[in-house]
């Protein structure tokens, strides 16, 4: 039966850097005969002696999936699922078409904004992704890795001798199993794609409803601008007219009080004037008085004194006057300054209330600039927390791709290609059953220091630890991981152990006339 897809593998047993002497076929078909011994069940009371029934060389089967310059790993014997968790985002569509249908003016569109400012804190929900088959274990991957650099090409005729372990997966199966994988990129990538489209939408509907607004600041400042210089001409004019009214009526009330103050301040100098004289002519009798009562102490001086009297009664008289004035002329400029006052209080009222029609046209630009620019701030600051959480979304989103993308190992195949990685089994047989031991891939180890180790093991009783000074496990992962379970899965599915028995026997070593000459 031909085989029409390529197929690699790599050898069994490989050289530690530095090993003096090659390791040759022999040398290596003697140490699996030696680790079979060795694992050979000797007999005792509690069970009879095994004998080895076969030894042969198999292939593990491991499909190679192209997929963008790199490779998936799917496991041919279905040993190997993963799992990872699905979130998915979002509705981005329900989110666009709202931004879009709230487009006609910016409050509803700020409205659509805060309803939709939790929308992008999570995702949505989480569902569970297995991957059968597939490859994901990282230290696996890395082991792969060191496989495929070492691979060779099996040549065309001789593929179909090569006999691998019963595949469960074939090469359709695999490119299937592959294919979720793909998918799954495929949607994370979609959903990349769709929340960074529910980016740009939110941007563009954010900056058209920004610069529509920004338009509108435009408009309402060239309006209050334009109506509020027309109106400061006219109020100026209007307080201009008001200033000169309010000088013409304090001019004619000081003018008033003025003529009336003019009237007292005149009768009062002349009061002034005649208190001043007849204090001078009291001041003269009592001169008199003194010179007479100085020559003539006991002429009577009652005519004299009379005159006094009188001189002092009419001083009297018209200081009191005086004071009368002087209250009167207070009470003037006191009545003035208050009838000023007034005036001043009534047109300073006009005035103001004309520059008030300034102040409430200035006060209604602020306070509508005010709310427009306050609408293109809530735009800001809810369209940038939306896109704050749309791009942490997407960031989880792109380290799932990511994650995804490092299951995909960095080589590169012209189609799906099947892998066979060589591993020896042993089939013992006794009276009460029959058991297997798996061998995977081996590394010879180096001469140095070998004679140490030699010396430290030469008194154990275990031929399988002496064996262990000169061979290590190829890929300890691969051999923990897939080999483990092998063994394990041939002890527990009685058809795969039918199945793989009669693949061994029909290439079984101990048949082989070299294998016996070995």
């Amino acid at each position: 039966m031909s085989v029409d897809y390529p197929i690699f593998t790599v050898p069994y047993l490989t050289e530690e850097a530095g090993r003096e002497y090659p390791c040759t076929s022999e040398m290596e078909r003697a140490a699996i005969l030696s680790l079979s011994e060795a694992k050979r069940k000797k007999g005792g009371f509690l069970s009879g002696e095994e004998k080895i029934s076969c030894i042969a060389r198999l292939y593990y089967p491991f499909w190679i999936v192209p997929w963008n310059n790199k490779c998936i790993v799917v496991d041919g014997l279905d040993m190997i699922s993963s799992n990872i968790r699905h979130h998915e985002a979002p509705d981005v569509l329900k989110f666009t078409e709202a931004l879009r249908k709230s487009s006609s003016s910016p409050k509803p569109f700020i409205d659509t904004l805060k309803r939709h400012i939790q929308t992008f804190r999570k995702f949505k929900s989480s569902r569970k992704v297995a991957f059968r088959g597939i490859v994901f274990d990282e230290s696996l991957l890395r082991s792969f890795s060191s496989i495929l650099s070492e691979a060779e090409e099996v040549e065309a005729d001789e593929r179909s001798h090569l006999p691998f372990a019963p595949m469960l997966i074939s090469m359709e199966e695999a490119e299937d199993r592959s294919k979720h994988l793909i998918e799954e990129w495929n949607l994370l990538n979609d959903e990349v794609e769709s929340l960074h489209y529910a980016i740009e939408v939110l941007n563009l509907e954010s900056e058209r409803h920004k610069e529509k607004i920004s338009i509108e600041i435009n408009e309402i400042r060239k309006e209050y601008d334009e109506r509020i210089s027309k109106t400061r001409k006219l109020v100026d004019k209007s307080v201009r007219s008001l200033t000169r009214e309010m000088e013409r009526e304090k001019s004619r009330v000081e003018r008033d009080f003025r003529r009336r103050l003019d009237r007292l301040e005149r009768e009062r100098s002349k009061l002034e004037d005649r208190i001043e004289t007849l204090s001078s002519s009291l001041r003269r009798a009592l001169e008199a008085r003194r010179r007479q009562k100085s020559r003539y102490p006991r002429r009577s001086t009652t005519r004299i004194d009379s005159r006094i009297s009188k001189y002092r009664d009419n001083v009297q008289v018209l200081k009191k006057r005086l004071s009368e004035l002087k209250r009167m002329e207070d009470d003037v400029r006191r009545e003035m300054q208050r009838k000023i006052g007034a005036i001043e209080e009534k047109y300073q009222g006009a005035i103001n209330k004309e520059l008030e029609k300034l102040r409430v046209l200035e006060e209604a630009r602020r306070r509508e600039l005010s709310e427009k620019s306050e609408l293109i701030s809530q735009i800001d600051q809810l369209s940038s927390s939306i896109e704050s959480h749309i791009r942490g979304l997407m960031e989880i989103k792109a380290d799932e791709m990511e994650s995804l993308e490092r299951r995909a190992l960095p080589f590169r195949f012209e189609g799906t290609s099947l892998f066979g990685i060589p591993f020896y089994m042993s089939v013992f047989e006794s009276s009460r059953r029959v058991r297997v031991e798996v061998y995977p891939p081996m590394i010879a180890k180096g001469y140095k220091g070998l004679l140490q180790r030699i010396k430290r093991a030469f008194f154990s009783f275990s031929l399988e630890s002496r064996i262990g000074l000169l061979l290590n496990q190829r890929y300890p992962d691969l051999s923990r991981e897939v080999f483990l379970k092998v063994k394990d899965i041939i002890s527990s599915n009685i058809s795969f152990k039918s199945r793989i028995l009669e693949v061994g026997r029909a290439n079984n070593l101990l048949d082989s006339p070299d294998f016996a000459n070995s």
